[in-house]
């Protein structure tokens, strides 16, 4: 029985509670409860890239004039205008398609490393054993978001959500949609 959580979807797209979302491999009954992604403060560091790379091709556009003429300050501002777009728009894939998502029967974590390399795994809602958090530094602190570490019975694959916003929040998610009867050996 999924828990009763009502919908929230927050301006960044990094902790949606119940969002209305289809994916392929999903079950007939099965409803996404949990998408998270990584915290936009783990962003900063190719942002801060891309700005640098933005400001130094402005200064080299003050400084070339003395140097190439107007057709070659062309092509480098086609071409540093390519490699920066580039740069941009792949590290926003890479951040915006690695979800972790937790559903009413299993928990997902699909990463993708670069373009042309992704991870999916799985693992149903009855084979997690344990569920840890790690929220480390200062601004982890700070700013609430850390990792979530799903481990499963057996040799099964474990899960890990990296870097995401309210972990304790996860894993009261996750612990509500486990099975409950759960009982002892006699």
């Amino acid at each position: 029985m999924p828990p009763q959580l009502s919908p929230s979807h927050n301006l960044s797209h990094t902790f949606l509670v119940r969002p209305d979302i289809q994916f392929t491999t999903q079950h007939e009954n099965e409803e996404v409860v949990l998408v998270v992604r990584r915290h936009l403060l783990t962003q900063i560091p190719w942002i801060v890239n891309a700005t640098i790379f933005i400001v130094l091709v402005i200064l080299a556009n003050l400084l070339l004039p003395g140097v190439l003429d107007a057709n070659h300050i062309i092509v480098f501002n086609l071409f540093a205008a390519f490699l920066i777009f580039n740069y941009i728009w792949v590290n926003f894939l890479l951040w915006y398609f690695t979800v972790g998502m937790v559903t009413t029967e299993r928990i997902i974590d699909l990463d993708f490393f670069n373009i042309l390399y992704k991870e999916f795994s799985a693992t149903t809602i009855i084979q997690v054993s344990d569920i840890t958090t790690r929220i480390g530094g200062f601004f982890g602190s700070l700013f609430h978001f850390g990792d979530v570490l799903v481990k499963t019975e057996g040799f099964q694959q474990n899960i890990e959500f990296d870097e995401v916003p309210e972990p304790s929040q996860v894993v009261e998610i996750i612990n509500a949609l486990m099975p409950k009867d759960v009982g002892l050996p006699s």
